[in-house]
């Protein structure tokens, strides 16, 4: 046809372009599977922290409770230790009672319808001891009539007797008595008795 006229027309052949659908398919396709291995990546992760936390959760609640019994125990053995402390401490203060001192010499009551005190036979059990330790001797004692306190103290050998009092130390009435016989025998003074009943003081007639 093109021989017959004028000029040759141009013929165009358009060239179509491949369609993109199965490319974007294929990556579409790709994304989503990423997508999915991400998303399960993730989960597991998730559980595996998960699972972490749990086991530091398990943790912290079994050494809370490790310690609890700990201090129960201690308590519980404090508590009993000191029970025992108890138990012990009475016991040895049972087997170290002191036995109240008995007096050896005659005690004369003249309120005769009294009865001589445990604190009077402790007095003088005491002051025989005392009076022993200055060189002296008891000899006997006198309870005078209606006299709570005072009590006459004789001396072997001596002819004076000495008033004391309970309510002061037999050591230190013991240490005065003696005192005072040492002066009377120097001065050479014949007494009935001498007064000690008053600290730092001494009567004699």
């Amino acid at each position: 046809m093109g021989l017959l006229g004028g000029k040759k027309k141009k013929q165009e052949i358009k060239i179509e372009a491949v369609p993109a659908r199965r490319k974007g398919r294929q990556n579409e396709s790709f994304r989503i599977g990423r997508t999915i291995a991400g998303d399960a990546f993730s989960d597991e992760r998730k559980a595996k922290l998960e699972r972490m936390k749990e086991r530091k959760k398990t943790k912290r609640k079994n050494i809370a409770t490790v310690i609890g019994i700990v201090l129960i125990v201690a308590l519980i053995a404090l508590v009993f230790g000191h029970y025992i402390a108890d138990v012990i401490a009475e016991n040895n203060a049972k087997k170290e009672v002191v036995k109240v001192p008995e007096p050896t010499v005659d005690i004369a009551d003249e309120n005769a319808d009294t009865k001589v005190s445990p604190r009077v036979k402790e007095f003088v059990a005491h002051l025989e001891d005392d009076v022993k330790s200055e060189g002296y001797q008891v000899d006997h004692v006198i309870l005078p009539l209606n006299k709570v306190r005072e009590i006459h103290i004789h001396i072997k050998d001596r002819n004076e007797y000495y008033k004391m009092t309970i309510d002061r130390s037999s050591a230190v009435q013991a240490e005065d008595m003696a005192r005072m016989i040492r002066y009377l025998d120097k001065k050479k003074i014949k007494a009935s008795y001498v007064d000690l009943r008053v600290e730092g003081k001494a009567y004699y007639k």
